[in-house]
């Protein structure tokens, strides 16, 4: 459906991948643990990025164990939560695209599978803080994406229409759970995660995916 006159007075963000390198920290630690208390072979960065997305239990299933799966995510929790917020922790070109979207009057959100613990640690420790107007995180509502029904939830509480925000995510999780919801999306190409060819085709022939957020016209499109 077309939305004659749109306004988007909102985007949403994943953080992983969209707003920050968090892939650095998060290979350290599931190496850590695969070494020290499995002996087994460390994973590419690469290998572990495709996970980042799906939830912290089923990142543990894929990059770790099956077994004792909860087990091992309160170990990566705690030292995650301890890990220090590295420098370079936010993408290049994100703290001006914020800057621009505020002078705009655009709200921004989070919506993030990561825990709110860890969640508020990176905003409040960051940047961010000065930008994000509010975050939305899977374990605080019970619900993760891709279920649109965490979506509604978000949108019931900002008070706003769907055709009035987009949705900028890295992932296949960020594009079902957009596709769920029949809200717009756009892909930000995270250079370490291989997409669909079917589905990345298809974006990139709507003028969906957004190469560097150095460029600002990848928002004057948007908005």
């Amino acid at each position: 459906m077309v939305i004659k006159n749109k306004i988007i007075k909102a985007i949403i963000f994943d953080l992983d991948g969209t707003l920050i390198d968090s892939d650095k920290d998060v290979h350290k630690i599931i190496n850590f643990i695969r070494t020290k208390y499995l002996s087994k072979n460390r994973l590419s960065i690469n290998k572990i990025s495709h996970y980042t997305s799906i939830g912290g239990i089923n990142l543990i299933k894929k990059t770790i164990s099956r077994k004792n799966s909860k087990f091992y995510l309160n170990i990566f929790r705690e030292l995650y939560l301890n890990q220090k917020i590295s420098k370079n922790l936010i993408l290049p070109g994100v703290i001006s695209i914020l800057q621009f979207l505020k002078k705009k009057k655009i709200k921004i959100f989070i919506c993030t599978n990561k825990p709110k613990n860890l969640t508020s640690k990176i905003v409040k420790n960051t940047i961010l803080n000065k930008f994000v107007d509010e975050y939305f995180c899977a374990d605080e509502y019970k619900l993760k994406k891709p279920d649109s029904t965490f979506f509604y939830k978000i949108l019931n509480i900002v008070k706003l229409k769907k055709h009035q925000i987009v949705y900028i995510g890295d992932s296949l999780v960020d594009y079902n759970f957009c596709k769920n919801s029949v809200v717009e999306f756009f892909l930000y190409k995270n250079k370490r995660i291989k997409y669909p060819q079917q589905i990345y085709s298809k974006l990139l022939k709507l003028n969906k995916i957004i190469f560097d957020y150095m460029n600002i016209n990848n928002f004057n499109r948007i908005i």
